[in-house]
Order: structure tokens, then C-alpha cells, then sequence
């Protein structure tokens, strides 16, 4: 099974992001949870934080923008030229790598990962989450947002492989991520992945977001 090709992912979204990719859009919702959890944590909002897949700042600007020491990371350098265009105080806390690259001096306080694990096969994922959790200092906050297995899926693909959790990694044959492996998890999966290195601090929720389908 051929893992996450890290050139071609870089490539599609610096294309994304040429062509004008979450520059309108509004936070997630799920800023807003991160916000309350962390208030929550005093000794962990304190800290410095990782937002994994960071982006031109959807989500990262509205958590910046309330104080926190946040470092962005993403794999994509045209995403960060625009982040830093967009807020220069914050270029130096931008860095361009694969996570599985990654190897900060310190450990964070809390970690941020919105709709970024799932690029790549299972065995990329089983990467991901022992990466996070090397990189999180005890007692640390890990926010993830990832597919859920049951996305309803608008274009072309085949199915690389499924699991016995009922999660399954497809590859796009069609559209923005053309050619890219993307993961799917299910609940279950979820649950198992974070077991050995993580504590729940809230209930685990499925959320629908409706989109219009678009040609291509």
C-alpha cells in the first residue's frame, strides 16, 4: 500500500491555496471549543501550542488572535506565504514541514489538528497520532477534527483499503486531491488510535456539514 506522497499533497494544496482556498471562509465551529477547553486548562493555555495543517489561518488567526503562542505547521509553503502576508508578526512561528519531519526543542502544551490527519493511508495515521503524542508534554491537550467514515463522497474514487474499526482510506480520482490517499475513520477506530497515549476530556461528536457539490 503506497504511503502519503508528500510532494504531490504539497503540490495539490499550494494550488488550492493559489486559487483562492478558505480565504472567505469563516472559522469552524470547533475554534470555539478549543477556546473553552483550553479556559478550562489554565496551565495548558499558558503554554506554547502546535496547530498542525495550520493553512493561510482559517482557524489559526481566531485562536492567535486571542493571545495564544501558537506554531503553525503545514506542508504547504504557498498556504504559510499567504498566513505570514496576512499576519507578518506571526511569520516566525510558521514552519513548513511534514510532521512526521518535525522535531521542535521543546514539547507542547496542546496540539491542534482540524481536518489534517486524514491525508495519507492507515499507516500514515497510525504515524500521525504517535508523532502527536511524542510531541505533547503530560497532561497536554490534544484537539482533533477528522472524516468521518460515514462522509458521504462527491468525486471519483476507489477504495485502497478498509479496516476491521470500519475505518477506510480511499484514493481521489477526480478533483482537488486528485491521486492523493484520504482516510476515513469511524468511531471506533478513533477510540482505539487514542487508547494508549490519551485521555478523553470530552464526548467524543459526529458533525454534519452540508456542501454544495461542485463539478471537478
Amino acid at each position: 500500500m503506497a504511503n502519503l506522497n508528500r510532494d504531490l499533497t504539497a503540490q495539490r494544496w499550494n494550488t488550492e491555496y493559489r486559487q483562492g482556498r478558505y480565504v472567505d471562509e469563516p472559522p469552524l465551529p470547533f475554534v470555539d471549543t478549543i477556546l473553552t477547553t483550553l479556559d478550562q486548562h489554565p496551565l495548558c493555555r499558558q503554554g506554547t501550542g502546535l496547530y498542525i495543517g495550520c493553512g493561510n489561518g482559517r482557524n489559526y488567526l481566531p485562536l492567535v488572535n486571542t493571545g495564544l503562542d501558537l506554531i503553525g505547521l503545514d506542508l504547504s509553503a504557498e498556504s504559510l506565504r499567504q498566513l505570514a502576508e496576512r499576519r507578518p508578526t506571526s511569520a516566525e512561528r510558521l514552519i513548513c514541514s511534514d510532521l512526521r519531519d518535525y522535531t521542535p526543542q521543546a514539547l507542547f502544551s496542546y496540539i491542534v489538528a482540524i481536518q489534517v490527519f486524514q491525508h495519507g493511508t492507515e499507516a500514515d495515521v497510525n504515524a500521525y497520532f504517535a508523532k502527536a503524542a511524542a510531541l505533547l508534554r503530560p497532561s497536554g491537550l490534544f484537539f482533533l477534527r477528522v472524516n468521518a467514515a460515514s462522509t458521504q463522497i462527491y468525486h471519483a474514487h476507489r477504495i485502497l483499503e478498509r479496516n476491521a474499526y470500519g475505518g477506510m482510506t480511499i484514493c481521489y480520482e477526480s478533483g482537488p486531491k486528485q491521486d492523493l490517499p484520504i482516510h476515513f475513520y469511524s468511531r471506533d477506530e478513533l477510540a482505539s488510535l487514542t487508547a494508549k497515549a490519551f485521555t478523553p476530556v470530552t464526548v467524543l461528536q459526529e458533525n454534519i456539514t452540508a456542501r454544495t457539490a461542485t463539478p471537478g
